[in-house]
């Protein structure tokens, strides 16, 4: 079948795992060219429009706490085939939105369904692998995550030029819909000897529940992690054009340049990243990846308060911690989901639903109060730093005093 045995997963089944999980972050931001036109044809606002974005991560935490538990009880591909089902279904009903208050249903469903898809991709891989091989997958399933919005606007310009902005929404069905097809194919159907040995199980216990994650001692300093390792690159995304466009006045083909800059520094890392992973544990290079990430963020500091008008410290500031996140996530996921089996789900639920809504709170609250000013979001974006490293150094700790008590008894 499509795998064979754990450590060996086949490049089908890498594929299809990175297309159902680009399905959200390409949903994110393909149809942002059109909000223009959305916003005079339903005659309101643009920022009525913009909402849909912070709608469109708070349903993906939703649907991953809806998802993850059910996949652990009933299989990952059903389930990631019923939410990119919804996600398809709701990207038609986008097409007849005629106001405001429709789009941000369909748009929330949408993102209910995006979330339930792909909370089993990081579980299916914890079924399939472990230890470096699985962190090797999460690097490059979260490689497609960091492409797929960097190119989604330039496709939503291309179909804007052809065809008005609800062929944007047809394209994410038909996208969502191909996705379905590869799940069916390459994703490790359940045998009948799987299917009743999880019936079994699911009749003995109940599994954990989402507050037993948190409780978890090893586990929650790689959650809490990668949730403010996600805040600084949300935080960046969120202020970046403010910072670069009118705090420093460059012109928006600088400004792109310099989000690129930022985007190659990502891809270079994950590479890296996975180059090292044939060398070094993944919670070593977690640490040494926030630890980049935490002296850029000094760097950013300081420039802020000091050299307040230097373009290049700051250029160099932010490149380092956002380019560090090519390695931080890929390795928190790996090391985080080695403590939960058969309740993957749920756990990859939580992770998810948590990543999303402090990335989503921090980079609001930067946008909120840094007033048109750099120094509050450099600071906010190093205090996440800190929050994540000494995180990861706290579960460090826990791990080898576990390890300790094993081989005293």
């Amino acid at each position: 079948m499509t795998q064979t045995n754990k450590n060996k997963v086949s490049k089908r089944l890498i594929v299809t795992l990175s297309s159902i999980y680009a399905v959200s972050p390409f949903a994110i931001d393909s149809y942002l060219p059109a909000l223009p036109l959305i916003a005079n044809e339903m005659q309101v606002d643009i920022s009525m429009l913009s909402v849909t974005v912070s709608l469109y991560i708070f349903g993906l935490a939703i649907g991953q706490l809806i998802g993850g538990p059910l996949s652990d009880r009933h299989g990952r591909l059903p389930i990631m085939m019923l939410g990119l089902g919804i996600f398809a279904f709701a990207s038609v009903l986008l097409t007849t939105s005629s106001h405001i208050s429709v789009l941000w249903s369909w748009r929330l469903l949408q993102a209910i369904g995006g979330g339930i898809a792909i909370v089993g991709v990081p579980a299916t891989i914890r079924d399939n692998a472990d230890g470096r091989e699985a962190a090797k997958l999460f690097a490059l399933v979260s490689l497609i995550m960091m492409i797929a919005p960097s190119i989604a606007p330039t496709i939503g310009n291309f179909i804007l030029s052809i065809h008005s902005w609800d062929w944007i929404f047809y394209f994410m069905a038909v996208f969502s819909c191909l996705a379905i097809l590869l799940a069916k194919m390459f994703i490790p159907h359940q045998s009948s000897k799987q299917k009743k040995e999880l019936a079994i199980t699911v009749e003995r216990r109940k599994g954990i529940k989402f507050i037993d994650v948190f409780k978890h001692k090893q586990a929650i300093g790689y959650l809490i992690a990668q949730a403010f390792a996600f805040a600084v690159l949300m935080t960046f995304v969120t202020n970046s054009s403010m910072i670069y466009m009118e705090i420093f006045k460059v012109s928006t083909d600088t400004f792109s340049m310099l989000f690129a800059a930022n985007i190659i520094g990502l891809i270079i890392i994950n590479r890296l990243n996975t180059v090292l992973l044939n060398s070094f544990e993944p919670a070593l290079l977690l640490r040494c990846f926030l630890t980049m990430q935490f002296t850029g963020g000094l760097l950013l500091v300081f420039s802020s308060f000091l050299e307040p008008k230097s373009l290049t410290l700051t250029v160099i500031g932010f490149i380092i911690m956002i380019s560090a996140n090519g390695g931080v996530m890929a390795n928190s996921n790996a090391c985080f989901l080695k403590y939960f089996g058969k309740d993957a789900g749920t756990a990859s639920a939580v992770l998810g639903a948590f990543q999303c809504t402090m990335g989503a709170t921090i980079s609001a609250s930067a946008a909120f109060i840094s007033m048109g000013y750099l120094q509050p979001v450099a600071i906010i974006m190093l205090i996440s730093s800190s929050i994540a490293l000494t995180a990861v150094i706290h579960s460090n700790k826990q791990m080898r005093l576990a390890d300790e008590i094993e081989s005293s008894t």
